[in-house]
């Protein structure tokens, strides 16, 4: 996560601070002062939004003094997070120069990305001298790792690489990276599945360069796992899949890149030496040499017949057997190996989200559907380098409340090394009965020595709608909230982790909880880190905020709408309750429809970091008994609202620039700061007889003292959600100010 300019900060935190001792007066007449600060964020005037913050009126009463204290705190955090970016950068500065001297590469490519995730200009960190030694001394050595067929530090290099590239005008370097890795990390995938021993082997190279012990040896079971993921598929499966992607996926390109991809698949499989000892064919020279050739030959006829206009389904006939006979004849690759391989490679041009679910899978994507299941509430993946890696642990669930956090690496599962497994490996040794107990051997950045966190496994019900403070839980164990973050003002604040079929009932339930206690002035409405769920429930809770026109359509591959969701009126509860938004990079799908849909119908302002741009609509269809393609079939759209400008398409593949929802007002976040909010938070949200969490200092003592959820205001910590209070105390201000005589408002 990068930080992009912090001189604007640092200049602002200066007037903000000057601001409260001058204590500056409005002179726009009744009320317009809140009014201006509202309509500055809703324009995205970052610089008059915190100079009119400095300026309001002066005015007698316990609300105004609340709001002057939250501006002074305001202020200071700024100049203190300035300061401790100014002394982080000199030390990983210092740092890097000795990781050079030491000619230990991983750590000097670490430490250049966080010297210039620190740096005001991300073009001139690259000129830097020890960031360009660290960069040139890398790609010298790219060669002779690859030649050394060390995936994984390949990997690691070209990552951090890739990741220095990101967010510059260098965007050609940057894509060039993005490609090396999607090759490497093709050749981990298939090593992972086919040669579990060589892949430990590389894990084993890797602890030893990292100064670290070796992991458990390897698990001999592993070795022939590749068996069962391959067991039940066959040619007939793969057809069907793909011709019912070439049918309905949006892209509408045909069979040609699902040729071209099939057939790149299938050259990296067979030019991994390392799968030899599984598949012995390929250590056959002249064989897999005859191998090449007509793999090379088939390519080019097919590719021709296309081109000729031959019927599709002749040429998919001809392509497949001659690929039948070809592998008869030459290497003689299992032959549900050759086709689980082709119809991953044929898939791979279309989308990240288009793919044949295997009948080894099918099991545990049904099980996800459903939405119900026993486990500890992580949601899991594949890193680059083939960790596996925590991608978010859902909120209030087991996982979360011992301590799990977003990109922490699962190393070991109850002692368990995980050098070598695939996601469903994980799953399946992570997941069991009920009540039972698990611990994650877990590796987090900062952190040198492995974190044992115990879960208790339990049923996984997705409750998506939390407060502000946990109060206490209900006799069926459901969470009991305020909803109030700051109750003087009575302005709420309500977090969605996911858009689930209950999400629109539980929020209205919400409002009405704080409408019990007094009608609420302002909202908070967190989108933040979720990755979004079902499009009705999106679409419900857009309309509570937009009282007419669109809310969202829909496009085939023909850019035709497909679907059009239009507000109604007396849906619109919440369209006069002025509300912030917050978004970041973990912030897709469902999430960029409401809070896009919020943006263009200026029924609230957004605040934070560019939202992930997933943009797309899956449909699931049955290939056969048990397997399903999942298959993107539309984009959606975003409504024009009041903006008269188009409404726009947020997916990342429409634009290498401009994807996503743009927030009005952006607030970027450290990691320091990521990580000890979202550390405090899930302390706070403890309960008494709660499992205890895992901060980044390590596991809590017994006995600490709960952390106050408040923190995250006086401590600075969220400075996304500390501007949305801010503003919003200034909103409601405008009813003191509105009844100021104007003799006083323009009294210096």
């Amino acid at each position: 996560m990068k930080i992009q300019d912090h001189r604007i900060c640092l200049t602002l935190s200066a007037i903000v601070v000057m601001g409260i001792t001058g204590a500056g007066v409005s002179s726009q007449g009744s009320g317009s002062w809140s009014d201006d600060v509202w309509e500055a964020s809703i324009d995205g005037d970052r610089n008059r939004l915190e100079t009119l913050l400095t300026e309001a009126p002066e005015l007698e009463g316990a609300l105004y003094e609340s709001y002057r204290a939250r501006l002074e705190d305001w202020g200071q955090h700024r100049i203190d997070n300035q300061e401790f970016i100014k002394t982080r950068r000199s030390e990983t500065h210092e740092q890097l120069v000795a990781a050079l001297e030491e000619n230990n590469l991983l750590d000097a490519l670490r430490l250049a990305v966080e010297y210039q995730t620190l740096s005001d200009d991300f073009d001139a960190s690259l000129e830097e001298p020890s960031v360009k030694e660290a960069i040139d001394r890398s790609e010298k050595a790219l060669p002779d790792i690859i030649a050394d067929r060390d995936w994984l530090y390949a990997q690691e290099v070209l990552l951090r690489l890739r990741t220095l590239y990101e967010d510059t005008s260098l965007h050609d370097r940057y894509e060039a990276f993005d490609r090396r890795m999607e090759g490497n990390g093709q050749r981990i995938v298939l090593l992972r599945r086919y040669a579990r021993e060589r892949l430990y082997e590389l894990y084993v190279k890797r602890n030893e360069r990292l100064g670290e012990e070796p992991p458990d040896r390897f698990n001999e079971s592993l070795a022939d796992r590749w068996k069962q993921e391959v067991e039940g598929i066959d040619r007939d499966m793969v057809v069907e899949a793909l011709e019912t992607s070439v049918d309905e996926h949006i892209s509408d390109s045909g069979w040609e890149p699902i040729y071209e991809g099939g057939f790149d698949a299938l050259e990296v499989l067979t030019n991994t030496h390392s799968l030899s000892g599984t598949f012995p064919g390929m250590a056959d020279d002249p064989l897999l040499a005859s191998w090449h050739d007509g793999l090379a030959t088939l390519e080019a006829e097919v590719e021709a017949q296309v081109e000729a206009g031959r019927a599709p389904h002749r040429v998919a006939g001809y392509c497949f057997d001659a690929l039948d006979t070809l592998n008869d004849k030459t290497i003689d690759l299992p032959d549900s190996v050759l086709w689980r391989e082709f119809g991953d490679g044929a898939l791979r041009p279309l989308d990240p989200y288009t793919s044949i679910i295997w009948p080894y899978d099918i099991t545990e994507f049904n099980r996800q559907m459903e939405g119900k299941f026993i486990g500890v509430g992580i949601m899991i993946s594949e890193s680059e380098i083939g960790d596996i890696k925590v991608v978010y642990p859902l909120e209030g669930k087991p996982a979360y409340q011992s301590g799990v956090l977003p990109d922490d690496i699962i190393l070991e599962v109850d002692g368990q090394s995980t050098a070598g497994w695939t996601v469903q490996d994980a799953v399946h040794h992570i997941t069991g009965p009920r009540y039972t107990n698990v611990t994650l051997g877990i590796s987090r950045e900062g952190r040198e020595e492995l974190l044992e966190i115990p879960v208790t496994r339990d049923l996984i019900k997705m409750h998506s709608v939390k407060g502000w403070r946990k109060t206490g839980r209900t006799d069926s164990g459901d969470p009991e909230w305020d909803w109030y973050i700051d109750q003087d003002n009575r302005i709420g604040y309500v977090k969605l982790t996911q858009f689930n079929e209950d999400t629109y009932t539980d929020l209205r339930d919400a409002i009405g909880e704080m409408r019990d206690e007094g009608e609420p002035r302002g909202l908070i409405l967190d989108l933040r880190f979720n990755p979004g769920g079902l499009l009705t429930s999106a679409y419900q809770i857009s309309d509570m905020f937009v009282s007419e026109g669109r809310i969202l359509s829909g496009e085939d591959k023909l850019g035709r709408e497909s679907f059009v969701l239009d507000s109604h009126r007396h849906n619109t509860f919440l369209g006069d309750i002025p509300t912030v938004v917050l978004i970041n990079q973990g912030s897709a799908s469902a999430s960029e429809i409401v809070s896009g849909c919020i943006q263009a119908h200026e029924a609230g302002v957004v605040f934070g970091e560019r939202s992930f741009g997933k943009g797309s609509v899956q449909t699931v269809h049955q290939v056969t008994q048990d397997s399903k393609l999942k298959c993107t079939t539309q984009y959606y759209r975003l409504p024009e609202g009041v903006t008269g400008i188009e409404g726009r398409l947020v997916d990342k593949e429409f634009s290498e620039l401009d994807w996503g929802v743009a927030p009005d007002i952006e607030i970027e976040m450290s990691p320091d700061q990521i990580e000890k909010s979202l550390s405090l938070r899930l302390k706070a949200d403890r309960l008494p007889g709660d499992p205890l969490p895992a901060g980044p200092e390590g596991l809590d003592e017994e006995g600490e003292e709960k952390p106050d959820v408040d923190e995250l205001l006086s401590r600075g910590l969220d400075p996304q959600l500390e501007l949305a209070v801010l503003v919003l105390q200034a909103r409601c201000l405008s009813d003191s100010v509105a009844g100021m005589p104007q003799a006083k408002l323009d009294e210096d």
